[in-house]
């Protein structure tokens, strides 16, 4: 099925001010910082033991970087990345650092490259076209290899990949260090102050008055329309011969600077969504209740007049729904689109025919599809025709890999692991007061789960104060078995039987007469039929989700009422087999296309490049999307922690960062 809708022409929505100079993480054995004084740093004493391999624990402190905790602890920072992946972007003040005890000898430097390509670093003033001679290659290369620099300007200090020559005599010339550039400019908007500047650049006040010594230091005070410097961040530029022999691949992770994400005249988008509506199984041939009747187009109704719906079109259908209020939305906020509805079904050959439709060349967004093995057939599509997709539901990470047009919104159930441990550490200041037991249903096929939580607690805790144990609904331990008195006593689980949680926590809440008992656990619990609320807000529940509906939310309600106004029911959590859904499909229809139309509108169909910097709060989930490596798709991480409070209310936690 195909359905195209027109909306008329668009007006601008506000949308971020892009102010983060770019930053260079590499896999390599070498990183020279050409400016300022590096902050000595001392080597943990605390280790760790996981999966038979000893690592440092060690705690950023003010002014360290990836290079110098390298250098201290002698090994890759390639070493340092695997095991903390979160290290590619950044690295934080305060933030936990596994370090490998032991790594590769650090041979000889040479030029910074990959099987594939070698990097170049943008200098002052050159173009695309003039690296295109530089480097011996068409401009088709180049942009096949990096598809911003088709729609966007070269930045200074950007990395190029440039593809590699396959013959064995093919010299590359030698790289240069990075030359940064003073400063950007900014026009003063109505109602901008310094200080809004700032935070929208990340940059301190007291540096955009030094570049401006016309403002009044005192004062402040800007005018409409008046042109101001905005000095770059404080980066260490990169000097490029470093070494990469030991590095199994090269990841470069690059936040685009403002002047890349800048607001695109496109006028008109085109928008398809690729849902699995399965529109066939809605006719069958035998009715499926003797008591339905049947139209002129073949559709069944029951008695009350009600269409009847095939189960597996339920969830798309809701999403489908949730997606047209936010075009209507957009509309009323100026969208002039043209949306291209197709069913795809689970299977793959109806992929294939849809993308063989000339009309999907033309793209600039496509939705869906849901399963990871049609994820897989759009990926080639989607790079050759340059075309960010986006999965709504779908968890796989090896999707994302080599695949930098998919964007995947699922955040998953692994990445509730670190807010939740971290909170517990963060909460609990004086660790040796506390007992922490993570425990799990053997009969449960959530060991990875299980292992993740248990690898970042014991990372987080001494072994004296935590314990990890895993048993049957038949053989369940008592609590006085694994709870201590006259302290806290923190019960992580980490299974959703229903049967297994509801023995739990009926024992959990009668032990609370002699133990004091906080019981963590994981979102789905919350849609447990039989589950006793009263239980959990006894025990101080708390549950890590990326999708969370706050029913007293005046645009949850808003969404409500038009749900009801044009489709006469409510959005509902459906089961999917044995297991609940993480998400309503309706609100997540509603926010996936929210999101990443008001992200097009903003930037064009080039929006991917920017996704990163891209805030936007939604009705059930609010998105944090970040890339593997260089070369893979970006996925969401959003992560909240939520707290039932003895005062039968439900409250989100305030935590120490993002996730």
């Amino acid at each position: 099925m195909q359905k195209i809708i027109n909306f008329a022409a668009y007006k601008n929505i506000k949308g971020m001010n892009l102010s983060r100079a770019f930053v260079v993480a590499l896999f390599a054995t070498t990183l020279v910082q050409l400016t300022g004084a590096q902050v000595p740093v001392a080597v943990s004493t605390e280790k760790t033991v996981i999966d038979g391999k000893t690592y440092y624990l060690h705690t950023v402190k003010q002014g360290e970087t990836l290079y110098s905790i390298s250098k201290a602890y002698n090994v890759l920072q390639k070493d340092i990345v695997f095991n903390n992946p979160e290290s590619l972007e950044n690295i934080r003040v305060g933030q936990k650092l596994k370090i490998p005890e032991k790594s590769e000898t650090t041979p000889p430097q040479k030029q910074l490259e990959s099987s594939r390509h070698i990097y170049h670093i943008a200098e002052k003033g050159q173009t695309a076209f003039a690296i295109t001679k530089l480097y011996e290659i068409t401009l088709e290369e180049l942009y096949r290899n990096n598809p911003e620099l088709e729609h966007s300007p070269l930045q200074v200090g950007q990395v190029v990949a440039i593809p590699k020559k396959e013959t064995p005599d093919a010299v590359a010339p030698a790289p240069v260090s990075l030359p940064m550039a003073d400063y950007r400019t900014h026009e003063v908007k109505r109602r901008e102050t310094l200080f809004s500047i700032s935070k929208d650049y990340e940059t301190d006040m007291n540096r955009i008055l030094e570049a401006n010594p016309e403002i009044d230091p005192v004062r402040k005070n800007l005018k409409v329309r008046q042109i101001i410097k905005i000095p770059y961040p404080d980066l260490a530029p990169i000097s490029i011969p470093v070494d990469m022999s030991q590095a199994d691949t090269v990841i470069v992770r690059q936040d685009l600077a403002p002047d890349t994400c800048s607001r695109t005249t496109q006028k008109e988008f085109r928008i398809a969504l690729l849902l699995p509506l399965f529109i066939a199984d809605n006719f069958p041939a035998i009715s499926p209740d003797t008591t339905m009747t049947r139209d002129n187009e073949g559709r069944y109704r029951r008695k009350d007049g009600s269409y009847w719906m095939n189960a597996r079109s339920e969830n798309a259908v809701e999403f489908y729904q949730g997606a047209l209020l936010a075009i209507d939305s957009l509309r009323k906020k100026g969208l002039a689109a043209k949306i291209l509805v197709f069913d795809t079904g689970r299977d793959t050959i109806k992929i294939t025919q849809i993308l063989a439709d000339p009309l999907m060349k033309d793209m600039d967004l496509i939705i869906g599809p849901f399963y990871t093995e049609q994820i897989h057939r759009m990926a080639h599509f989607a790079q050759e025709n340059r075309i960010f997709y986006i999965s709504p539901v779908s968890t796989n990470i090896e999707s994302l890999k080599n695949n930098p047009y998919l964007i995947q919104v699922n955040s998953g159930e692994i990445n509730s692991v670190p807010p939740m441990a971290d909170f517990i550490a963060d909460k609990d200041k004086n660790k040796d007061s506390i007992r922490v037991i993570l425990m799990s249903n053997k009969a449960e096929t959530d060991q990875t789960l299980f292992e993740a939580y248990r690898n970042r607690l014991q990372s987080l805790l001494p072994d004296s104060l935590f314990t990890a144990v895993r048993f049957n609904i038949d053989s369940m331990m008592t609590p006085p078995q694994y709870l201590q008195k006259n302290k806290p006593n923190i019960v992580i689980v980490t299974a959703s039987n229903e049967a297994f949680i509801n023995l739990l926590a009926a024992q959990l809440n009668a032990a609370t007469y002699d133990y004091a008992i906080n019981l963590y656990g994981l979102d789905v619990w919350t849609r447990f039929v039989n589950l006793d609320a009263e239980y959990l807000h006894h025990l101080e529940f708390r549950f890590a989700s990326a999708y969370h509906i706050d029913y007293t939310r005046k645009d949850v309600l808003q969404f409500l009422r038009k749900y009801r106004k044009y489709y006469h029911s409510e959005p509902v959590n459906k089961q999917e087999g044995s297991t609940w859904s993480m998400f309503q499909y309706a609100f997540l229809g509603y926010d996936v296309m929210f999101f990443f139309g008001s992200a097009m509108q903003q930037y064009g169909k080039n929006f991917g490049y920017c996704i990163s910097h891209f805030n936007l709060p939604m009705l059930q989930s609010d998105f944090h999307f970040t890339k593997v490596n260089f070369e893979s798709g970006h996925r969401n991480t959003r992560q909240d922690v939520y707290h039932y409070t003895k005062t039968y209310s439900i409250m989100k936690e305030k935590l120490a960062k993002e996730y």
